[in-house]
């Protein structure tokens, strides 16, 4: 048995946060050497802020709505070498388009309620409900509500798949580029 019973704290606490949590800023003198992100907390407050002034500045896209990336404020890349994260966030009442990746996706919905059709079934989500998007499978989202928004966390192999040159994208061209539900 360990003497103390609560380890010792040896770092102030979320000090990743007040070190690399700030937009377009990195702390003078700091370096990180190793592979992935300082910044082990990526904080919902400042991140849902972050997709609605976007959203008051862009459409979006036809296939992801408003839609960003998580990145290592060391590189600019992503979190992990291997591994991404994105955010995006759904207007009230927004579908999007059908369209498939070279990556799987594992996807947390974050807030409100919708669904998604991933290879033609029907997935019905809420907050903190998890769904998955394996590679290469036509996929769309919906927010079901008609006055929230919705938001939708992924992680995703789009890293490696761009390291080895494979990735590739193709947005649904038939049927107004939605997918026909199967039975």
């Amino acid at each position: 048995m360990h003497p103390d019973l609560q380890q010792a704290i040896g770092h102030p606490i979320d000090d990743s946060t007040a070190k690399w949590g700030n937009p377009a800023l990195r702390p003078a003198g700091e370096s990180w050497s190793k592979r992935y992100s300082p910044l082990f907390k990526y904080e919902w407050a400042p991140t849902y802020e972050a997709l609605l002034k976007y959203a008051k500045a862009s459409d979006g896209s036809p296939y992801d709505g408003i839609h960003m990336d998580y990145v290592n404020p060391e590189t600019g890349g992503p979190p992990m070498q291997t591994l991404g994260a994105s955010i995006q966030l759904l207007r009230p009442g927004e579908r999007t388009k059908a369209h498939r990746e070279v990556g799987s996706f594992v996807y947390q919905c974050a807030k409100g309620e919708g669904w998604s059709i991933v290879g033609g079934k029907r997935l019905d989500w809420k907050e903190r409900d998890i769904f998955v998007v394996p590679s290469w499978m036509w996929h769309e989202h919906a927010n079901g509500q008609a006055s929230e928004d919705a938001c939708l966390f992924s992680f995703h192999d789009l890293p490696v798949m761009r390291a080895l040159g494979l990735y590739r994208a193709e947005g649904l061209a038939e049927g107004d580029g939605q997918q026909p539900i199967l039975s």
